[in-house]
C-alpha cells in the first residue's frame, strides 16, 4: 500500500493591516465554509482522501484541519484569496508528515501558495513541504520549495509575500492579484 499523511493545522493569516483575508482560516467553521476540496488520480473517491476538523490535533483549544491522502496522486483543500497588493504577511502553523509503504513511490505533504494574475493564470508557487525520498520537486524561477521537518511537532512559518516573491524571479510581483492557498497531500511513482 502506498500512502501519504499530511497532518496540517493551518492557522492562516494573510495580515493586511489588522484584517485577515482568508475566510475561515482558523477552521472554527467546517471546511466547506470558505474552502474547496479536490482529489485526483487513481481512486479519488474510495475513502482514501479524508479531512478531519478537530480541536485535539494541536495542544491549543482551537480547531485545526488534518488532510489525509492515501493511494496514488493528490488531494488538496484550497481557497483563492484576492489580495490588495503583495505587501502583506503570511503565517501558518503546521505539522507535515509524509510516509510511503511502497519503495517505488514518494509521498509529500505541503502548504502551497499559488500566485495568480487577474485572469487566474498561475504565475508561480511557494511550497512549505515534507517529502519522502524520491520526491522530484525542485526549486526553479517559478517554484520555491521550503523544506519542513517530517515531524510530530508543530512548526510556525511566516513571511511577507513581497519578500517571498524575490525567490521567484520568473514572477512579476506587479501582476499578482490573488493567491490560491492549499493544504496538499501527494503520492507519485519515483522517476
Amino acid at each position: 500500500m502506498k500512502k501519504t499523511l499530511a497532518a496540517l493545522t493551518v492557522l492562516l493569516a494573510f495580515a493586511a493591516t489588522a484584517s485577515e483575508l482568508v475566510q475561515n482560516g482558523d477552521f472554527e467553521l467546517p471546511a466547506d465554509s470558505g474552502w474547496q476540496a479536490f482529489a485526483w488520480g487513481d481512486f479519488p473517491d474510495t475513502g482514501n482522501c479524508r479531512l478531519w476538523r478537530r480541536h485535539t490535533h494541536h495542544q491549543d483549544r482551537d480547531f485545526e484541519m488534518m488532510l489525509h491522502k492515501m493511494l496514488n496522486k493528490g488531494f488538496r483543500l484550497f481557497q483563492k484569496v484576492e489580495i490588495p497588493d503583495v505587501h502583506i504577511g503570511f503565517s501558518v502553523s503546521c505539522r507535515l508528515t509524509s510516509k510511503t509503504e511502497s519503495e517505488p513511490y514518494f509521498a509529500a505533504a505541503c502548504i502551497s501558495l499559488e500566485y495568480l494574475d487577474s485572469r487566474d493564470t498561475v504565475l508561480g508557487e511557494t511550497r512549505i513541504y515534507s517529502a519522502t525520498s524520491g520526491c522530484d520537486w525542485t526549486s526553479n524561477s517559478r517554484l520555491h520549495l521550503i523544506p519542513a521537518p517530517d515531524s510530530l511537532g508543530w512548526h510556525d512559518y511566516g513571511f511577507r509575500i513581497d519578500d517571498e516573491l524575490e525567490n521567484l524571479p520568473g514572477v512579476d510581483p506587479d501582476s499578482v492579484a490573488a493567491i490560491t492557498l492549499a493544504l496538499f497531500g501527494y503520492v507519485d511513482r519515483n522517476g
